[in-house]
């Protein structure tokens, strides 16, 4: 039976009309509002009708601007007896000189912003940029941490005790090298005589005469006789430290004159005299040793930068999650025991709340991890946190994803595999032949999920690092839009970022989903 056409239109009408409604409301006005934000210096919280404004300013840049007598009626009300308006949007505070802004809604406030666009008013921070926001993106002009990027990172600061031992590679490779391009001779030739090699544990040893606590020992020695005034821990402690800061300045005669005053103040015998001067020389050949280190032991640094974590994490992520679901959906269609406890297993971490994911790492990376392996560093290392969020994020969604390909592998007709066997074929075979071609569309549903949420990743990483991110390069292109708009106060600039990074998503999802979908068709 043929259904009338207005049969059709009552379908259309009741089924998919509310649809599009919906999604227009919520999906199409927000996108291409946003559209609108992007190509101006917003800062998310400036209106576009001013809630205080100066008088001169609110009467010689809107009122006197206004040409409809009902709509300047409508901003500023009608005079009163005594000559003041009322009854306007807008009211004028002879206290604060200004004019303010009574609350406005719906359409009250569309009205309002009509009236307003019609002067040419702009808040400072709500003016049309154009293609600005997009210029600074693409040209790397929006923050140092955006882009990959090399620094310098100096692994020694003067400031710290001389290392004891220093691992071979370290000293040869990265103190040695370092030491001829950016140290003179001297300091070159200082750090080898103040490390010594030792075959035994293949390090380099700090020679003993560089020993602060031997340096300073003597002070404590002090050959004076017991009648004598005594000289105070505190004393010798404060003493200590100013030469050490004076040291490290280079600052040799103002060290000596404090020392004279030391030996002086205290009445000290010739003596020991001598003994403050020798500590004083020696902490200078101390502090000289720090200075030069402290140059020449620097290394690259590597910043990954936001585009760089982004393509990182999404590209090590993704493979991680499908490689490892695919071995457990295999796994599991083997006919093992237990196969309803396993799958329940491996699904429960991507039934966990993100933030509990996030915790339970947190501590595994800050307390247990450092306790067992004694390396304190994990989660803040710039070298292993990209490796560990990974890490996490593979634990956490893999479950999801070994339910799709199980599903897949499941519905592999059992003739086409008893086919393959009896006309000889092993199990590879089977797998690369049979198998393989059949979970394309599995593979295909699988691979721009999560490409899509590796690229717009957000939560967990938030989650585990905050606004740290920055220093160890693992901040997300989704996370940094975030503190454009809601710590810097840059919306438009925010904005201009989700735009570009929708277009890549679509992009990259649209071609996956163009080269799997073929591949679908050829198998």
């Amino acid at each position: 039976m043929v259904e009338s056409k207005s049969k059709k239109a009552f379908y259309f009408t009741a089924f998919i009309l509310p649809c599009l409604v919906l999604y227009s409301i919520f999906c199409i006005t927000p996108f291409t509002r946003g559209i609108g934000i992007s190509l101006t210096n917003w800062d998310g919280l400036t209106p576009k009708t001013p809630i205080i404004l100066e008088k001169s300013e609110f009467e010689s840049k809107i009122l006197s601007k206004i040409k409809n007598e009902a709509d300047l009626k409508y901003v500023i009300g009608e005079k009163d007896e005594n000559g003041n308006y009322i009854n306007g949007i807008y009211s004028y505070d002879k206290s604060d000189n200004c004019y303010k802004r009574t609350s406005v809604k719906g359409r009250e406030r569309r009205k309002l912003e009509r009236i307003i666009k019609k002067t040419g008013y702009e808040p400072e921070r709500n003016k049309f940029v154009g293609l600005e926001n997009y210029k600074k993106i693409f040209t790397g002009k929006v923050g140092d941490d955006f882009y990959p990027k090399t620094t310098y990172l100096n692994k020694f600061t003067k400031s710290s005790n001389l290392p004891t031992y220093i691992s071979k590679k370290e000293f040869e490779k990265e103190i040695l090298k370092s030491a001829k391009s950016r140290v003179n001779v001297v300091g070159e030739n200082l750090i080898k005589n103040a490390y010594i090699y030792n075959e035994k544990t293949q390090k380099y040893k700090l020679n003993s005469d560089y020993d602060e606590f031997d340096i300073v020992t003597p002070l404590w020695e002090l050959p004076e006789n017991v009648n004598t005034h005594e000289v105070t821990e505190k004393e010798i402690d404060n003493f200590v430290t100013s030469i050490k800061s004076l040291a490290l300045l280079k600052q040799n005669s103002i060290a000596y004159e404090k020392a004279k005053l030391f030996i002086t103040s205290n009445n000290l015998s010739e003596q020991s005299a001598k003994v403050v001067n020798s500590v004083v020389t020696e902490l200078f050949r101390v502090a000289e040793l720090k200075n030069v280190l402290s140059e020449a032991w620097v290394v690259k640094n590597r910043n990954m930068g936001v585009i760089g974590f982004t393509l990182f994490f999404a590209f090590f992520s993704v493979i991680g999650i499908n490689f490892v679901a695919f071995c457990l959906a295999l796994a599991l269609d083997s006919g093992i025991k237990g196969q309803k406890i396993f799958r329940t297993i491996f699904f429960l971490p991507n039934v966990l709340s993100m933030i509990i994911v996030a915790l339970i790492w947190s501590m595994l990376f800050v307390q247990l991890l450092p306790a067992i392996t004694g390396i304190e560093q994990w989660i803040s290392d710039s070298a292993k946190t990209p490796w560990l969020l990974v890490l996490v994020a593979v634990w956490q969604g893999c479950g999801y994803y070994m339910i799709v390909y199980l599903a897949g592998l499941q519905n592999i007709p059992v003739d086409v595999i008893e086919a393959a066997k009896i006309d000889g074929a092993t199990g590879w075979q089977r797998f690369r032949y049979v198998t393989l071609p059949l979970m394309i569309p599995s593979l295909t549903i699988s691979l721009f999920l999560s490409i899509a949420n590796a690229l717009k990743s957000f939560d967990l990483i938030y989650a585990m690092i905050g606004s740290t991110g920055y220093a160890t390069g693992t901040v997300p292109f989704v996370m940094d839009i975030y503190f454009d708009a809601f710590s810097l106060k840059q919306a438009g600039l925010a904005t201009a970022k989700a735009m570009v990074l929708f277009v890549v998503i679509v992009l990259v999802t649209g071609i996956q989903l163009f080269t799997m979908k073929r591949k679908e068709v050829e198998a």
